[in-house]
């Protein structure tokens, strides 16, 4: 066989060997421990749309490598292999591109063909405006959660995703940790599928972003997961549900600024009831709240 076949296969061999090592490192926790694999639903564009948190950043370099003598060793062979296949490409007019991993292809998702569809039953609804919404939400549910303070959430999100929730952040409470997530930068969000059910609409968005996911000791400040300076880049399953039958109204936005029944500034309980007009507000019954969050 050719030396620089053997060669080339070498160097794939330990690639492959090195990064059976590397898939076993800890996933970062983020929001209801979405990312901590410890499962969660998930189902099934658009593009150019970008909202950024906190300031925004782009990893530079290969941010899954740790900082051990496995991702070094791999960092390098990465590194000769691509000048060997750029020595040999050379002349060949031959490009190299590199997706950011983590963050899931749009591939089978016909944004514009459903937005029609949910446009068919609501005429006023606004793509854009529910990809505004989307963002919002996700950004606020990012802050909460490292907050420590799920009240923040409750307009958004549906009775059973709010306690759920807010159970898994007591666990953070209990156990003095806290989760930082800094440096969000929305990257992308698509209107991924629209159904209905006998009782709700239901719309899946994909939002892709990146961040810094670490967790910290809140007594010793060590972080015990995560990087404080390795971005992590992730797709996102949101899954709002809206009850059937409830249209938009003209030159009004999705957010929750004031209850939808009495119009009073939004302050909501822990049961979801306006405390002025005692209305359930967070069950969909008067716009989209978020009903599912999970990896996409």
């Amino acid at each position: 066989m050719d030396r620089k076949k053997v060669m080339k296969i070498a160097v794939i061999g330990v690639l492959l060997l090195s990064f059976c090592f590397l898939i076993t490192a800890p996933i970062h926790a983020d929001v209801g421990n979405s990312f901590s694999g410890g499962g969660g639903h998930s189902s099934g564009g658009g593009g150019g749309y970008s909202h950024s948190y906190g300031g925004s950043g782009g990893l530079s370099g290969i941010f899954f490598l740790s900082s051990s003598p496995i991702g070094i060793v791999v960092l390098v062979l990465l590194v000769l292999y691509a000048v060997y296949n750029m020595r040999k490409g050379k002349g060949t007019g031959n490009t190299y591109t590199y997706a950011n991993p983590g963050i899931k292809s749009n591939e089978g998702i016909f944004e514009e063909e459903i937005i029609a569809r949910i446009q068919e039953e609501d005429p006023a609804f606004s793509a854009e405006n529910f990809r505004n919404y989307a963002s919002e939400v996700w950004l606020t549910l990012q802050e909460a959660w490292e907050a420590k303070d799920w009240h923040k959430v409750r307009p958004f999100e549906s009775n059973t995703l709010f306690n759920v929730h807010n159970r898994q952040l007591q666990e953070y409470i209990d156990h003095h940790k806290t989760n930082y997530m800094n440096m969000q930068n929305v990257r992308g969000i698509t209107i991924a599928s629209y159904s209905s059910d006998e009782e709700h609409e239901i719309v899946h968005v994909k939002l892709d972003a990146s961040l810094l996911d670490y967790v910290v000791d809140d007594d010793s400040g060590k972080v015990l997961e995560g990087s404080k300076t390795d971005y992590v880049y992730r797709s996102y399953n949101l899954e709002f549900i809206r009850k059937k039958g409830i249209k938009t109204k003209e030159q009004e936005g999705t957010a929750v600024t004031n209850c939808p029944n009495c119009g009073a500034p939004t302050t909501v309980t822990s049961s979801g009831q306006c405390e002025y007009c005692k209305s359930i507000i967070t069950n969909g019954d008067f716009g989209w709240v978020l009903n599912r969050y999970s990896p996409w």
